[in-house]
């Protein structure tokens, strides 16, 4: 069986929540508040628990598999943390796994790895099950606040950023899964952002259902190839340094788009591209836009050299930093990606 054939097709017609729900008699449904309330009206019977999801520590996962043993299926209806907690959970539990993202804006349903924090630590969980079923019902989506679905095309951009890494690594010869096809898909991916872009920028259905689908079609990759960087690079490593930095105030996609900007300028990799398609799609990426200050842009980005190392990752603050990853401020020179990025407004 090819790793393509082990991931269900999305249902993504309208009342696709309501027909998968007859089944969920048993189930345990993980959520978080605002979610649950546009989801419950939809469903047909009322689903044997709900857990509310209130982050991603490891004792708090741990504490929800427990209460959602003797169910089944486990059903995440919510947003990235809510995905990647029903991941764990079926799991932990043994159940089958059904999930339902009420946004487009993050990947987290279609990837076999869960963040967790463990001792204040983003550290991942590996292993997680295919879901049985994965429903993306277009009711539901429209209840979602529209910035979160646009900031989802950051989560195909970043290839933009992770195909320039992916074959530095590949060059100095690390092991990084390299694939030929994967590059081949990830690039024909983004081509497509140049019509799918001005669709999410409009707030339109199908341009959010085009983020999703693409997100679908890396995800065989996703499992085969578990170290090949072409949707993951230098622009998510500042993403993640920049929303320990800030918390949840920081929505995801903005922050991997002003990385994608930022690492896109450090590569010399035509960074005018990706802004183009950034905003024409309606996603904010300045610092004041989107809840941080460009000290703080700064002070994760200068420290990327030391933050990276907990990956093993080979990206341009390597390549930039040299073998004794020393002197990336300088090398990676923030004023004039900064400098770029502001030149944006």
């Amino acid at each position: 069986m090819t790793q393509a054939s082990l991931w269900p097709v999305p249902d993504m017609a309208s009342g696709a929540l309501y027909s998968a729900s007859r089944e969920w008699a048993r189930a345990v449904v993980l959520t978080s508040r605002s979610p649950w309330r546009s989801a419950r009206p939809m469903l047909v019977v009322e689903p044997q628990k709900v857990l509310f999801v209130e982050g991603l520590d490891r004792s708090h996962l741990e504490s929800l598999a427990q209460a959602a043993k003797g169910g089944a299926p486990v059903v995440g209806i919510g947003a990235g943390t809510v995905m990647e907690t029903a991941k764990y959970v079926a799991r932990a539990t043994g159940a089958p796994l059904v999930q339902v993202p009420t946004t487009v804006s993050n990947n987290a349903c279609f990837t076999r790895a869960a963040w967790t924090i463990v001792e204040g630590k983003r550290t991942i969980a590996r292993d997680m099950p295919i879901p049985r079923r994965i429903v993306l019902d277009p009711d539901l989506l429209a209840a979602a606040p529209t910035r979160l679905n646009r900031a989802g095309i950051a989560e195909i951009l970043c290839s933009h950023t992770a195909l320039h890494d992916w074959r530095l690594g590949h060059e100095v010869g690390r092991d990084v899964d390299w694939d030929d096809g994967l590059e081949r898909l990830a690039r024909a991916e983004l081509r497509a952002l140049d019509a799918t872009a001005p669709l999410v920028g409009a707030n339109r259905q199908e341009g959010f259902r085009a983020i999703f689908a693409a997100s679908w079609r890396f995800a065989p990759g996703f499992s085969s190839h578990p170290k090949a960087r072409f949707n993951a690079g230098s622009e998510h490593l500042f993403a993640w340094g920049l929303e320990a930095l800030a918390g949840r105030k920081v929505l995801h996609g903005e922050a991997v788009g002003l990385g994608v900007l930022l690492m896109s300028f450090v590569q010399n990799n035509r960074p005018d591209w990706p802004a183009r398609i950034l905003k024409t799609a309606n996603v904010a990426f300045m610092p004041e836009d989107i809840g941080v200050t460009w000290r703080d842009v700064k002070e994760v980005f200068d420290r990327l050299h030391i933050s990276a190392s907990a990956y093993l990752w080979y990206t341009v603050i390597d390549a930039k930093a040299g073998p004794e990853r020393v002197n990336w401020p300088e090398r990676g020179n923030f004023a004039a990606a900064k400098n770029f990025v502001m030149s944006l407004k």
